[in-house]
């Protein structure tokens, strides 16, 4: 088995990856301080999938979530409900949360850090309900929310599409679903059908 070290961590750029899932930019059907001014120009047309990184990489919401494309770039993206960000597709009960995903290039080691480590290393609170695979770990823990109309607990990911580390954060309203088990499921079925998708091309 690999022994991580937070050397390790920072070798592979999985701060980077972790810290910019704080990032949030533009994008409609936000809480109100993350919305742009009413006067600014409409949106572009939410996504249900864009190529990334070059084409290295598919991204896939889960069901429900469109891809804002205002703040998409070739290695982040913001997520929500597809009506939320103005799109015609039925949002298909999803729970109510902002989701975003940051890429980056690296090679991993067969084995991916612990919650624990990862957590540490981002200076988040304790991980609970750790869900670890050999591709995926997902786990919930606590950390200052990018607005504060979202709870401070919500969920974080970090996974391998290929030669390139994905990871992602959930953040939803105090007491919502997306805090809730529901929010783990959204990033295993985006991670799910990411790979799934990448792999296909």
């Amino acid at each position: 088995m690999t022994t991580w070290t937070f050397k390790h961590l920072v070798a592979l750029g999985l701060l980077g990856v972790l810290g910019a899932c704080d990032t949030i930019t533009g994008g409609e059907g936000l809480p109100a301080n993350l919305r742009p001014p009413e006067d600014a120009a409409l949106p572009a047309v939410p996504l249900t999938q864009a190529m990334m990184m070059q084409g290295s990489v598919t991204l896939v919401p889960p069901n429900g979530y469109c891809i804002d494309a205002e703040s998409l770039t070739q290695s982040f993206a913001l997520m929500a409900q597809c009506e939320a960000l103005g799109a015609s597709t039925q949002s298909a009960n999803a729970p109510v949360g902002v989701m975003t995903v940051s890429l980056a290039r690296s090679v991993l080691a067969s084995a991916l850090p612990s919650a624990q480590e990862l957590a540490t290393a981002s200076n988040l609170g304790t991980p609970t309900d750790a869900r670890q695979s050999e591709q995926s770990v997902v786990f919930q823990t606590t950390g200052t929310p990018p607005s504060s109309d979202l709870s401070d607990t919500h969920w974080r990911s970090v996974s391998k599409v290929g030669r390139i580390t994905m990871g992602a954060a959930l953040f939803g309203p105090t007491g919502q679903r997306a805090v809730s088990a529901a929010g783990a499921a959204l990033l295993e079925e985006m991670i799910s059908r990411t790979t799934a998708q990448t792999n296909a091309g």
